[in-house]
């Protein structure tokens, strides 16, 4: 085809299609017309070898300089600029086809940024800049950091890739970023060998420097992203901030204050979601993990341990705040082969497994027809319950099988079990206990009573009847002493990702409630009906007064030496819902002038602080 208002030379390309012996694109310059000038171009039929005239000024200059033949392979730089054409379109995106463009302009476009784009693109922040170029850490330090984090933290979250990352300077050297995010959580513990001679809260004495390094990277992913930074180690440095994130220190008060709150770890979650949809990594679970002969096999098991971490850090949304997972679990088959793949790490077992907990809330909201689970009905929780059931029997065979220490019943993923039972139970009781009145029917005994006993064993799981396997309802029952708490047990609280300790202390807090509410009595036994007026005091010696004095001493124990732990304001909600139990004993001595009310007000009040969205305090009624 000619333009017929062109000057100059006409210049004729040939397109070869698809059929040709290549995928690719090429173009050839020709003198030669062709018959019509006004033949219409279809662009479906350029599957088949097409001549196109194309009328175009060029100059005698120009002529020297004639390309003869351009061919467009689709893998090469060209073709990921310029984008090919195939079956009539063009193969990439018109973002690719765009940034090609601007890439070859010569006329730069002046635009005003503000003062910190600015920074960032003249190069006064640099983008590898690190705490060691930056002096805040020697190299000593920072393996010190790395030997912190891998020894206590990694297990409970085990998404680090323990043969190529437990290198502090092998690690630098991959990602400045990931360097800096696993440097950001050991300096949380650095005191931690002698904690009662610790006037940095266990930190670091340059922590702040830390989270200002580690807040610097941050601002360089949302500012100025480039496709550099679209790498399995960010993503991975997400998520470990999500879960232990920093810990922000401000004179003005007497200690640091965790950033996890339920916006911040929204928020997070859908950065690293959008990095890991960018790199591929759901294609993780798509992996043969049964071929065991692949050179592969090492790249893909990292992948897959940061796919898995990041679905189960979604899903725990869900269950605290009621936010919409968008992550979707691999197949059980898929999850078997990874966890016992003959590369794996310890900690892959563990992700394994709670992927198929998650796997198991994620049909319960299917079921139900709503994501969020506000609208669990009681089909649909018996189901997930029993499934949970189930789960637990299969896994105590697989860990006790594969060698796993004794004490595997107190780790992740069991400990997520114990959590997974209490939410999704919760969930309708909340609902219904906003609506009810005392002396009415008792919400949901079913659900209840899975909720109560769940609650209790999460707090319970840290006694030495818990690591001794003693049957619950024996030492809950039998005893009248207090629970003594195990210090290995206690061990791993004390390093744990922050929600840990946000729903240790939230199964407190609903223990407290559901006998505030008349649901239960002080044995932990559920009422048919919820009793009128106020609760009777609670004895000392009763089931209830000792797991939620054992939660105290819980909270206490980790704080113990640190001055200002991360944990201390979970502690002061445990606190608050013991002194709330006291309260029902003061409030029938005529002496007493303290409402117990007051002291349901105050527990919640301390439990909305830390920032979190409490789906079964607002179904009640509550909002902080």
């Amino acid at each position: 085809m000619r333009f017929k208002n062109a000057t100059g030379p006409a210049t004729y390309i040939r397109a070869g299609g698809n059929n040709e012996s290549t995928d690719a694109f090429s173009c050839r310059v020709s003198d030669q017309p062709i018959e019509s000038t006004d033949q219409e171009i279809n662009s479906n039929s350029l599957s088949a070898p097409t001549e196109i005239a194309i009328s175009l000024p060029v100059s005698s200059r120009a002529d020297a300089h004639r390309i003869s033949q351009v061919s467009l392979e689709q893998d090469t730089q060209v073709a990921a600029t310029t984008g090919t054409i195939q079956n009539g379109r063009f193969s990439s995106a018109p973002i690719q086809t765009l940034r090609g463009l601007i890439g070859r302009s010569k006329s730069p476009i002046t635009r005003q940024f503000p003062q910190e784009v600015q920074d960032i693109a003249n190069g006064n922040i640099n983008y590898n800049a690190d705490p060691v170029s930056r002096g805040i850490l020697t190299m000593d330090e920072a393996q010190r950091l790395f030997d912190i984090f891998f020894e206590a933290c990694h297990e409970l979250a085990p998404c680090s890739w323990i043969a190529q990352q437990r290198d502090a300077k092998q690690t630098r050297r991959r990602s400045s970023f990931l360097f800096t995010s696993i440097c950001l959580i050991g300096a949380r513990y650095w005191d931690i060998d002698d904690p009662i001679r610790s006037t940095h809260n266990w930190l670091h004495p340059r922590y702040s420097s830390l989270v200002s390094m580690f807040d610097e990277h941050i601002q360089l992913l949302l500012l100025r992203p480039s496709p550099s930074d679209f790498t399995l180690e960010v993503v991975q440095s997400l998520l470990l901030s999500i879960q232990w994130p920093a810990v922000d220190i401000d004179p003005s008060h007497t200690s640091p204050k965790s950033r996890f709150t339920d916006s911040y770890a929204w928020l997070m979650i859908g950065l690293a979601t959008r990095f890991a949809k960018y790199i591929g990594l759901e294609d993780a679970a798509s992996v043969d993990f049964a071929d065991h002969q692949s050179d592969s096999a090492e790249e893909n098991l990292q992948r897959m341990r940061v796919w898995l971490n990041l679905i189960s850090v979604d899903r725990h949304l869900t269950l605290t705040a009621g936010l919409p997972a968008t992550l979707v679990t691999p197949p059980t088959s898929v999850l078997r082969a990874f966890g016992s793949h003959p590369k794996a790490q310890s900690g892959d077992l563990k992700l394994a497994g709670l992927a198929e907990l998650v796997a198991i809330v994620h049909r319960a909201s299917i079921s139900c027809g709503d994501v969020s689970l506000r609208k669990l009905d009681s089909i649909t929780l018996s189901v997930a319950n029993a499934e949970l059931d189930s789960w637990e029997r299969e896994w105590d065979a697989i860990f006790s099988s594969s060698g796993a220490a004794p004490t595997f019943k107190q780790q992740m993923p069991f400990t997520a079990l114990r959590w997974y039972r209490l939410a999704l139970n919760a969930t309708p009781i909340g609902v219904e206990l906003g609506d009810i009145q005392k002396g009415a029917i008792s919400p949901t005994p079913a659900a209840l009573k899975t909720g109560v006993d769940a609650a209790f064993r999460l707090l319970w799981q840290y006694s030495t009847d818990a690591v001794s396997e003693r049957p619950e309802r024996l030492a809950e029952m039998n005893d009248v002493s207090k629970y003594t708490m195990n210090f290995t047990a206690l061990s791993s609280f004390m390093f744990a990702v922050d929600s840990y300790w946000i729903t240790h202390a939230y199964a407190a807090v609903f223990l407290v409630l559901v006998y505030d509410r008349g649901c239960i009595d002080a044995n932990l036994t559920a009422y048919s009906f919820t009793q009128p007026g106020s609760p009777p005091p609670v004895p000392e010696s009763s089931p209830l007064y000792r797991i939620i004095s054992f939660a105290a001493s819980l909270f206490d124990g980790i704080c113990q030496g640190a001055v200002h732990h991360p944990s201390m304001q979970y502690r002061s909600i445990v606190a608050n819902a013991l002194n709330t139990l006291e309260q029902y004993q003061l409030a029938r001595e005529e002496s007493s002038m303290v409402p117990v009310a007051d002291g349901i007000d105050e527990m919640l009040n301390a439990l909305f602080d830390p920032g979190q969205d409490w789906a079964f305090l607002r179904d009640m009624g509550y909002t902080g």
